[in-house]
């Protein structure tokens, strides 16, 4: 059973690569503004 459960798993992966290093991208940029602004205080 914990073999079977592979395939559905990268086949999520997959589908969801795109979008995960989106929402990725965006937590980075939230980051780095608000460490810009903690660096101008």
């Amino acid at each position: 059973m914990g073999e079977e459960s592979k395939p559905v798993l990268d086949d999520f992966v997959e589908d969801d690569q795109f979008e995960l290093e989106s929402y990725l991208t965006y937590l980075f940029d939230q980051i780095n503004h608000d460490n810009e602004i903690l660096l101008e205080t």
